[in-house]
């Protein structure tokens, strides 16, 4: 299983620098749409990370391959841009996590509820 990005170039070369070697450079997230379905129809992806600002202007697509794949590849909206209202407090790796499992597993959660019961 691979783990490929589709981001900015700015995210692309941090990414690379870390080692991950297959990142698509997209510079208009309007735009990529083709190459949002073709990654997604790949079995060898594991792991598709995307831009935020991709995942905001595709959300109804993002959607649509999540509900209708089987459970790859898992879709992760990288935060790269300041929080907005609309989504400031929505960790998409959780709410991930969350759905696969169906339990929160978030450790603050646990600790204000233990601190509470003191």
């Amino acid at each position: 299983m691979k783990i490929v990005s589709m981001t900015s170039a700015d995210i692309a070369m941090g990414l690379r620098l870390g080692g991950l070697k297959d990142c698509h450079v997209v510079e208009n997230p309007e735009e990529c749409d083709n190459l949002l379905i073709e990654l997604t129809q790949d079995t060898d992806i594991g792991i598709l990370l995307i831009d935020d600002s991709i995942a905001r202007f595709h959300h109804k697509l993002i959607d649509q391959i999540r509900a209708n794949k089987k459970t790859f590849p898992i879709i992760v909206a990288i935060q790269t841009t300041a929080k907005t209202e609309a989504g400031e407090g929505i960790d998409p790796l959780t709410d991930l996590i969350k759905r696969a499992i169906g339990v929160d597993i978030s450790v603050e959660k646990e600790q204000e509820s233990q601190t509470s019961s003191i």
